[in-house]
């Protein structure tokens, strides 16, 4: 394939016309709007007695829940951000911005902490509510969503909706670090001796349009750069959102969106604090998802907050305020502390006296815990290992998800509240219910591939991350990529192998 995408034949002008990515953010925009509308006050179905029917029937749920959460990961895999260049969320709250009070978003929320708490906030919803299985409160959920990125617009500049309250883009921001594909500066000299930064600041142009003797001026404005970033910092930084305007900006046309050197990319910037909070939260959260379908382990994840909320009193709810800090936090920094133990340790340093000397009067010896960087830069560190084991866990959620409910598709789409094709299928019987895509003996490999090449590509980022690192990083990298592997290989063959 070309290195550049973008000089394609056929592909290139389609990837450079404003008009193309702007025509798929409308339809998606209107299918937003279509999933609000057909989930809307469809909670239940009356006379029905289970307690969520139209769970992948209707257009909400299974339009929201199932092919947006499960199936934009895969686009990830290969182009990180790439569903932030066309999602009508945050296109809506760019458009809304330009007439709003462009305030700069104030410093103390230019950080992880406000995506990490709606993401924290989602999950309690999940647990407190099931919002996940009712059309009625996913529609209340993206209509919330509409109505945030409004008034984030409003207030803000660019798209700070993007930056505050969406989850999806901060994961797809961490995601963007290991995917193979990205958009990058093809000549870093031609930048250098650049005296503008129109490929990131935008600006104004004259289009002149005539017919015969009639002739009109129109000012068109190009828009600028939406995360931000420097024309230095271009295609370095992982919260590049693909929106591409920077490509028909650059007034010498060196911007590529292809290949770029991994696992060198990979291991270039490293996780700042906020960014480090928030992955350890993804992956906390992620490892108790995986583990739900391996009863044994589930139990000994959740065993701690159960006791905690048994010893207390606590019916379910005081069950879910313990389960979400712990799953959190406590459980991932459990699964980091052997990584960061074994790195502290690896700097212990060994003297033996002079013969007939004494340590009495000397000052005691400073800990090797205390030498290096602190734990939570450490932290940020080991991270970067993780994060393509992580991505190959959320790609085993998304195949088996789009496995087992990719069948749905043809009826969600000819009946958008779901209510006919739940009774025809489980009242009156006269259509099967849908099965799974792909046979299992065919998934468990897929499934098992998926993780394994996590496993390996985190192993080549630590390796690449430990150049120049403290003596015994990889070592460290490795341990604790191979404990959470290990959690996550005895969930795929308990699951899918052992039935």
């Amino acid at each position: 394939m070309a290195k550049n995408l973008l000089t394609i034949q056929g592909l290139g002008p389609l990837l450079l016309s404003r008009w193309s990515w702007r025509l798929v953010r409308l339809l998606l925009l209107a299918l937003l709007f279509a999933m609000i509308a057909y989930g809307w006050h469809q909670h239940a179905i009356p006379g029905v007695r289970v307690a969520d029917p139209l769970m992948y029937t209707n257009l909400a749920t299974y339009g929201f829940w199932v092919l947006w959460l499960m199936g934009a990961v895969f686009l990830a895999l290969f182009l990180g951000r790439a569903w932030c260049a066309v999602c009508p969320v945050g296109w809506l709250n760019g458009l809304v911005a330009r007439v709003g009070l462009k305030r700069p978003l104030p410093a103390a929320l230019r950080n992880f902490v406000p995506v990490t708490l709606t993401l924290l906030g989602l999950q309690l919803g999940v647990y407190f509510f099931a919002i996940h299985r009712f059309p009625d409160l996913t529609a209340g959920l993206l209509a919330l969503m509409v109505l945030l990125a409004v008034a984030a617009g409003l207030l803000f500049r660019h798209r700070a909706f993007c930056t505050l309250l969406c989850p999806a883009g901060a994961v797809f921001g961490l995601y963007a670090r290991v995917a193979p594909y990205r958009l990058g500066i093809d000549d870093p000299d031609i930048c250098a001796g650049c005296d503008r930064a129109a490929c990131v600041e935008g600006g104004g142009e004259w289009r002149r349009f005539a017919l015969g003797r009639g002739v009109l001026y129109w000012e068109c404005r190009r828009e600028g750069c939406p995360a931000e970033l420097t024309s230095e910092r271009l295609g370095e930084n992982p919260g590049c959102t693909l929106c591409l305007n920077c490509a028909p900006n650059c007034p010498k046309g060196n911007v590529y969106l292809g290949r770029s050197p991994w696992p060198e990319e990979a291991s270039r910037i490293p996780l700042g604090p906020s960014e480090t909070l928030f992955f350890v939260v993804l992956f906390g959260l992620l490892t108790a998802n995986f583990s739900k379908v391996f009863v044994e382990l589930r139990e000994l994840i959740f065993w701690l907050p159960e006791t905690a909320a048994r010893l207390l009193g606590w019916e379910a709810a005081g069950f879910y305020l313990l389960a979400v800090p712990w799953v959190a936090l406590g459980l991932p920094l459990l699964l980091f502390l052997p990584s960061w133990l074994l790195l502290k340790g690896s700097g212990l340093k060994s003297e033996l006296l002079p013969p007939g000397a004494s340590p009495r009067g000397e000052p005691p010896p400073s800990s090797p815990l205390d030498d290096g960087p602190r734990f939570w830069s450490s932290l940020g560190r080991l991270s970067l290992s993780y994060i393509p084991l992580v991505l190959g866990a959320h790609l085993v959620l998304g195949a088996v998800k789009l496995n087992a409910k990719g069948g749905y598709l043809p009826f969600v789409l000819q009946d958008p509240t779901g209510v006919r094709s739940y009774l025809a299928m489980h009242v009156m019987q006269t259509v099967n219910q849908p099965g799974v895509v792909l046979p299992l003996d065919l998934l468990k490999w897929l499934v098992l591939a998926l993780l394994v090449g996590g496993y390996l590509a985190s192993l080549a980022v630590a390796r690449r991350v430990a150049r120049g690192a403290e003596r015994g990083f990889f070592a460290a990298s490795a341990l604790g990529v191979t404990l959470a592997a290990s959690l996550y290989l005895a969930t795929v063959v308990r699951w899918l192998f052992i039935r």
